[in-house]
């Protein structure tokens, strides 16, 4: 039987098929899709520090396209083009930008701006390429300056807390404060005790409060009794009462009346005496002499 193939052919058929695979594998690791059609766009920067070979461009956040090349461009001294394959049906409109944007890692990656409009690039035109300020440009371009003037100021405030740790008066104060901690803590200790003291009092408070209670109660019923009585007629009693004494007291005082003249008459008052010292006279007489008044005659 004859052979379809001689063993030259079929050795050379499979280093070709290897050097195939090979080509493909190393483009599919570095992200290229050989499969897929090529949409190829170019972009001219000045600086492509950190940019690889199948570094992502995205849009809005979302990969559209990668980097396949990178060369200088000889036409335009100091420029690289960076050629794009993006997607398939994906197009760029004139007017766009390319943003080169650095990781802190030193990693880069391109954004694509579009432009608004209706009008797209070919494959021909050039877009604008751009970068962005990185973490670490931004760092000491903006912060170290301002670092590096805040250091004299760091230095002098160093010395000054250097200055107040080694002062004496710090340790006094720390041995104050320690003082201090421990006298709270003995007070916390004493109030402790005190508020077990405090418990059977605070419940004797509320058998007080009780019976406070019960005497406001009582004083609102007394209350109400007081309300119904006839407080109205009793104070007009009093009144009438009231006007009859000071008639009375009136009467006494006016010489015009029989006791009003008893009591403010003088002449009355000494003939009484008189009176009253010639009787006392007449009971002593009578006392010593009593037959001069009474006399006994037997039959």
């Amino acid at each position: 039987m004859k052979r379809l193939f001689s063993k030259e052919l079929l050795i050379g058929f499979i280093l070709l098929l290897s050097f195939a695979v090979l080509f493909v594998g190393i483009d599919y690791l570095k992200g290229i899709n050989v499969f897929r059609a090529e949409n190829i766009y170019k972009a001219s920067f000045t600086d492509v520090t950190g940019l690889t070979i199948a570094s992502p461009v995205t849009m809005n956040g979302m990969k559209v396209g990668q980097v396949v090349e990178m060369s200088y461009d000889y036409d335009n001294p100091g420029h690289v083009l960076v050629m794009l394959n993006m997607d398939k049906d994906f197009k760029i409109t004139k007017g766009s930008q390319v943003v080169m944007a650095t990781s802190i890692l030193g990693t880069a990656e391109l954004a694509l701006k579009m432009a608004p409009g209706t009008d797209y690039c070919s494959s021909d035109d050039v877009i604008e390429g751009s970068k962005a300020g990185d973490l670490m440009s931004d760092i000491s371009h903006d912060v170290m300056p301002q670092v590096i003037e805040m250091l004299p100021r760091l230095n002098s405030i160093m010395a000054q807390v250097d200055t107040i740790v080694s002062n004496p008066a710090l340790d006094n104060t720390v041995s104050r404060l320690d003082a201090v901690s421990r006298n709270l803590e003995v007070m916390s200790r004493n109030l402790a005790v005190t508020s077990t003291k405090i418990n059977p009092v605070l419940t004797n408070a509320g058998d007080v409060v009780e019976d406070l209670t019960q005497v406001s109660a009582d004083l609102k019923e007394l209350s109400a009794q007081l309300k119904q009585l006839p407080l109205a007629e009793t104070m007009d009693n009093v009144k009438t009462t009231t006007a009859n004494l000071e008639q009375i007291t009136s009467k006494v005082n006016s010489k015009d009346s029989s006791l009003g003249m008893l009591l403010n008459d003088k002449g009355l008052y000494e003939h009484i005496d008189k009176t009253i010292v010639s009787l006392d006279s007449i009971i002593v007489d009578l006392r010593l002499h009593p037959k001069r008044y009474v006399n006994f005659k037997l039959f």
